[in-house]
């Protein structure tokens, strides 16, 4: 078998897949911060991946190399026209793109989407973060203590 990067969107059964990398990730940068994943099971997942996938302004898309995900990107609205972005690579992958393919499929699929902005936070002492997201055209909004707030229109 080949080692091959697949881009797709996430489907309720890539719950434990998805749960295993998220206590992955959580362990590997201070920016990461996952409080629930103490009491998430791989049942509750399923169900949020199903309402992920049945949504028209809600996406989830991971990045999966050999069969483990290694990535993944997500829009959750804040309402009808309003949603938050947020991606996470496992760290042994960061700098080859992959966040930059998850966020270029998934602004991709809110075109079609009825919304109409697509937000973020990200702490400021993350200078390849906001490279990235100022690449996508994401401008700061607001300026917190440690973050930003960045958005942009879809």
């Amino acid at each position: 078998m080949s080692e091959e990067l697949t881009l797709r969107e996430a489907i309720p059964s890539d719950a434990k897949n998805l749960i295993d990398f998220l206590k992955k990730v959580s362990q590997q940068s201070d920016f990461i911060v996952f409080d629930d994943l103490k009491n998430l099971t791989s049942e509750k997942e399923e169900q949020s991946l199903d309402q992920i996938y049945q949504s028209k302004v809600d996406e989830l898309m991971v990045a999966v190399f050999d069969e483990e995900i290694i990535g993944y990107c997500r829009i959750e609205a804040s309402d009808d026209q309003k949603a938050e972005l947020g991606v996470v690579i496992d760290k042994d992958f960061w700098n080859n793109g992959i966040a930059s393919y998850l966020i270029e499929d998934i602004l991709d699929w809110a075109k079609s989407s009825p919304l109409k902005q697509v937000f973020l936070e990200v702490y400021k002492n993350n200078p390849a973060a906001i490279h990235i997201y100022q690449k996508y055209g994401f401008t700061t909004e607001l300026t917190k203590d440690e973050t930003l707030i960045m958005s942009r229109m879809v």
